[in-house]
């Protein structure tokens, strides 16, 4: 009788453990750079507006903006009166207005009030083009007060990201006199999407170091954190 080895060879034992930890480490290393690169993909797409959305150098971004403008357009008869150190542009007659796009949630107004203002009506159109999301904020203010000073004026808050159209209009023979437009973007675009992106590179970060730690020990090699 021919007795057969029956012992089992240790390093094949431990060969396919290896390679299949490697193999794991490596499909979940894949598997995060797909996810990042669409991720990134989707965060260019949200936070730039194309040319269907209108001129981008047409468009108040968040800050303030002094009158007048060369991206806020004036309809009508409009003066530009210097107060101090404060310019204005100002008008008389009724039914004139300007009209401007800006990206943000916030939106504000600088302007003079006092005895002669009077009724000022702002049309806030939220998104742009026929798209079904677009809706619109009508806000009628009134400006008159026993004296003349100056005041800024919320016209809109928590509105939705993107591009807004607004539409601001004199309603009666009254002053109405601006001096700046105040934008503000709260929370940001990157700011909202950001803390996602970077959980997603910590993620990576880890599959690295599992990836290396796998490939080493299935070559023989040194191993990240042993002497």
């Amino acid at each position: 009788m021919q007795l057969q080895d029956s012992t089992t060879n240790p390093e094949n034992d431990v060969i396919h453990p290896r390679g299949w930890l490697l193999w794991q480490t490596t499909l979940r290393v894949l598997l995060l750079l797909g996810l990042l690169t669409w991720w990134l993909t989707v965060l260019a797409r949200v936070t730039t507006f194309g040319s269907s959305a209108g001129d981008p150098s047409t468009l108040l971004h968040s800050g303030v903006t002094q009158l007048p403008s060369s991206r806020v357009e004036l309809h009508g008869d409009w003066v530009v009166q210097t107060i101090g150190t404060e310019s204005f542009v100002a008008t008389r007659v009724a039914g004139d207005g300007l009209r401007f796009q800006f990206v943000g949630t916030e939106l504000g107004l600088v302007a003079r009030a006092g005895p002669d203002a009077g009724f000022i009506s702002i049309r806030i159109h939220q998104g742009t083009g026929n798209h079904a999301s677009s809706r619109e904020m009508a806000t009628r203010l009134n400006l008159k007060r026993t004296s003349a000073r100056v005041e800024i004026l919320t016209l809109g808050e928590s509105l939705s990201p993107g591009i807004h159209l607004v539409e601001i209009r004199n309603e009666d023979s009254a002053e109405l006199a601006l001096a700046a437009i105040i934008v503000r973007d709260r929370p940001s675009i990157w700011w909202a999407w950001l803390p996602p992106l970077g959980l997603g590179l910590v993620g990576l970060a880890v599959s690295l170091y599992a990836w290396w730690n796998a490939l080493v020990t299935a070559l023989g090699w040194w191993r990240l954190g042993s002497e």
